[in-house]
């Protein structure tokens, strides 16, 4: 039988988040690469499942599309469920400041 998948309800792959991103803003691979900075292959080959970026690279895309990006995670060591929240501000621009290497895996 075929899941259903409820308006609003969470994306577990880096390829569903990409495709979705690309459907709502009906940009292409190479529009939303442009967006982002990243090479049109590197669209192609997250959607295809042949990688699995990093955050930082999922941040550069959604932020490109003009997303913010919105992580829930659950820390291990405190037992809570943490939200954080990342957006554009200003001078802060994709893939500055989060830290994290936006190299692919």
């Amino acid at each position: 039988m075929a899941e259903r998948r409820r308006e609003g309800a969470l994306l577990t792959t880096a390829a569903q988040i990409v495709v979705r991103i690309r459907a709502e803003r009906q940009l292409s691979m190479t529009s939303l690469a442009v967006l982002a900075g990243v090479p049109t292959s590197t669209i192609s080959r997250i959607e295809s499942g042949q990688i699995e970026p990093t955050l930082g690279m999922i941040r550069r895309i959604a932020l490109g599309a003009g997303y913010h990006l919105h992580l829930q995670y659950y820390d291990l060591f405190s037992g809570k469920l943490e939200d954080h929240i990342v957006g554009v501000g200003a001078g802060e621009g994709a893939g500055e400041g989060d830290g994290e290497d936006d190299s692919e895996r």
